[in-house]
C-alpha cells in the first residue's frame, strides 16, 4: 500500500513528490527540487541532519553546536558525539576568535551550572588548553576513581547533549546573558 502524496511540492508546485524514509521518518520528497514534506518536525530534523553531515558534525551534536557557535567571540572548531562501544565522551572543541570570548565563556559555563540544578544529567565542564592556540572544550568530567569509561556514562552524556542545547539556547535569552 503507498501512501497518498501530500499534493503539490511547497517549494516549486510540482506534483510528483515520492515516499522516502530518512532519519528514520516517512516523509515526502519532490523528485523535481528535492524539497521535503510530511511532518515539520521530523523535515526539521533531516534538514538539520543533511546541514550536520555537510559540515562534518554528527546530528547528534550539532544542535549543540549550533547553538555554540551563536556565542560572540567563540568558534566551535571541532566536535564529536561520543562513542559507546569505543567509550569516548562527546564533546564540543571552541576557540577564541575575539576579545568577547571571555564573557561568553563566563556565561556558557553559568549556562552549564544552572542547567545542572536538579537535572540528573552529568556534570559538565569547559576544559582550556594550548594547542598552538588557547582552546575551549566542553565535555563531561570524567572521574579518574572510576577507572575507566563505561558504555552506559556514554550514552548518559550524549543524552545531555540535547539537555544542554535547549538549556543554552533558554539562557541566551536571558537578560543576564546580555549584560
Amino acid at each position: 500500500m503507498t501512501e497518498p502524496s501530500p499534493g503539490a511540492c511547497a517549494e516549486c508546485g510540482n506534483r510528483t513528490l515520492v515516499a522516502v524514509e530518512q532519519e528514520g521518518h516517512r516523509l515526502f520528497e519532490c523528485e523535481l527540487c528535492g524539497a521535503l514534506a510530511g511532518d515539520d518536525a521530523a523535515v526539521t530534523e533531516v534538514l538539520l541532519a543533511r546541514e550536520a553531515r555537510e559540515r562534518g558534525f554528527d546530528p547528534l551534536v550539532y544542535p549543540l553546536v549550533r547553538a555554540l557557535d551563536r556565542i560572540p567571540g567563540l568558534r566551535v572548531a571541532r566536535a564529536g558525539a561520543g562513542s559507546p562501544d569505543e567509550r569516548v565522551w562527546p564533546f564540543v572543541q571552541m576557540l577564541a576568535v575575539d576579545a568577547r570570548a571571555l564573557v561568553g565563556l563566563e556565561n556558557l559555563t553559568k549556562s552549564i551550572v544552572l542547567g545542572a540544578v536538579g537535572s540528573g544529567g552529568m556534570h559538565w565542564v569547559v576544559e582550556v588548553e594550548y594547542q598552538a592556540r588557547l582552546t575551549f572544550t566542553l565535555k563531561p568530567r570524567f572521574h579518574r576513581d572510576t577507572g575507566r569509561i563505561d558504555e552506559a556514562a556514554v550514552r548518559a552524556a550524549q543524552r545531555d547533549l540535547a539537555r544542554l542545547c535547549a538549556n543554552l539556547e533558554r539562557d541566551m535569552r536571558l537578560s543576564w546573558w546580555r549584560h
